[in-house]
């Protein structure tokens, strides 16, 4: 069976929870990372991400 201890758990995957999880493994900790939302696959779920800034309807 997995070894299931870990010293911090990290809930939610967004720019502070990574940041957290990020700064706690550099310190040599063991941490469990938590997300509830979908799946992305980058790129193809980005629907804008391969557009120019021209392409944008509301560019500014």
């Amino acid at each position: 069976m997995a070894d299931n201890t870990y010293d911090a758990i990290v809930v939610g995957s967004g720019i502070s929870g990574g940041w957290a999880a990020k700064e706690l493994t550099e310190k040599g900790l063991k941490v469990l990372m938590l997300e509830r939302g979908r799946d992305i696959k980058h790129v193809k779920d980005y629907v804008n991400a391969n557009k120019e800034s021209w392409e944008f309807p509301h560019r500014g």
